[in-house]
């Protein structure tokens, strides 16, 4: 087709040329044509390289993260993976660091269509669509991979449906592998956790995992953790890798102790009517582009991981793997938040997760 178009755009310039008569017209046809080809070849290489034609989109992406965590580097490549294959047609601008607004505001503000596109964790989601505080589950995967598989399987659409509801579309889904404790107390044993006062963030189920641990849980902002573990006002905290080492805790923690007690899951969403509103072609690259960055940002993950845990040792952090005796002990005291959740989501939404763990298993 955009060959057939230029082909009639430099007859019709050679034939009014011709019917000028002028003694410039051999030099000035030779020119028209020429831009004629590479305004054709231009418009070739904007439909992108599989060919398709696409509207032009510029969409607004924010998160409270900075540059060097998963969220952005996933955002970043799907980005790049747009603006490619679209022939530089659809194009997001990213917004690191809170710019737009805290958690609860820039999710407010996708949900309203003010923003397109969003990232942050599970946990974040609860307030906006209470079925997210189905991974607060503790202790519900045994491995990275396996908590991957879930997040690939069947069970995602069970959730669009709230998601959908909700206001919003789920893009895909990256992790930062799992939160672990930080603390200056050595724990090798639930025995161990006993009166230990541990950081949380602000959910009922984080909280009651702690004390069912023997743990005292304490729930603090975020920015207020590094200064609370300095003076000695809280013992330890939780985090992924991610995060000890982005708000240096290895310089003031002497373990980190592998409880991979719940999966940090980052999610990526884009405000549902936006979504619905796409042209097929347009939705269906979003999709591709979408899960190809979620692979890549796991991949990110797996490095950044390692990177993270060679940066505690070398701070002069013990990293402790506990035994799976300890780790099944903690899955035991964790009923009470199973029995929770239960009360707030109902069975169904129960056992469908724990149905697709052990279908990855």
């Amino acid at each position: 087709m955009k060959k057939w178009l230029a082909v009639m755009t430099m007859a019709a310039v050679m034939a009014s040329l011709t019917a000028c008569g002028s003694s410039d017209s051999g030099q000035t046809s030779a020119a028209q044509t020429q831009a004629a080809a590479e305004n054709s070849a231009d418009e070739g290489a904007a439909a992108g390289a599989s060919g398709e034609e696409y509207p032009e989109y510029n969409w607004t992406a924010a998160m409270t993260v900075a540059e060097t965590t998963t969220n952005y580097k996933m955002v970043e490549r799907f980005a790049e993976l747009l603006n490619e294959r679209s022939g530089g047609k659809i194009t997001v601008d990213i917004y690191p660091g809170g710019q737009l607004g805290n958690t609860t505001e820039f999710t407010e503000a996708v949900i309203g269509g003010s923003i397109d596109i969003g990232t942050g964790m599970t946990t974040d989601l609860v307030d906006f669509i209470p079925e997210y505080a189905i991974f607060d589950l503790p202790n519900v995967f045994d491995t990275v991979e396996q908590m991957r598989a879930v997040l690939n399987s069947d069970f995602v659409d069970v959730l669009n449906e709230y998601n959908n509801q909700g206001g919003i579309q789920m893009l895909g889904y990256s992790d930062a592998g799992f939160r672990q404790l930080t603390t200056n107390k050595a724990v090798h044993s639930v025995a161990d956790l006993a009166g230990q006062k541990i950081r949380v963030m602000t959910n009922q189920y984080h909280i009651e995992y702690w004390n069912s641990l023997g743990a005292s849980a304490v729930p603090m902002q975020f920015t207020e953790v590094f200064m609370g573990l300095q003076q000695g006002t809280i013992d330890g905290e939780e985090n992924p890798y991610m995060n000890i080492v982005g708000n240096n805790m290895q310089e003031v923690q002497d373990y980190v102790v592998e409880t991979n007690h719940l999966g940090h899951i980052i999610t990526f969403f884009m405000n549902y009517d936006l979504y619905q509103s796409l042209p097929d072609n347009v939705r269906t690259l979003v999709d591709e582009c979408a899960a190809e960055a979620t692979d890549y940002g796991n991949s990110q993950s797996d490095e950044s991981i390692a990177a993270d845990k060679q940066t505690c040792i070398d701070a002069g952090c013990e990293i402790i793997t506990l035994d799976e005796a300890t780790l099944a002990e903690m899955r035991e005291k964790a009923a009470g938040v199973y029995d929770m959740v239960r009360a707030d989501l109902g069975d169904e939404l129960v056992d469908q997760l724990l149905a697709a763990v052990e279908a990855a298993k």
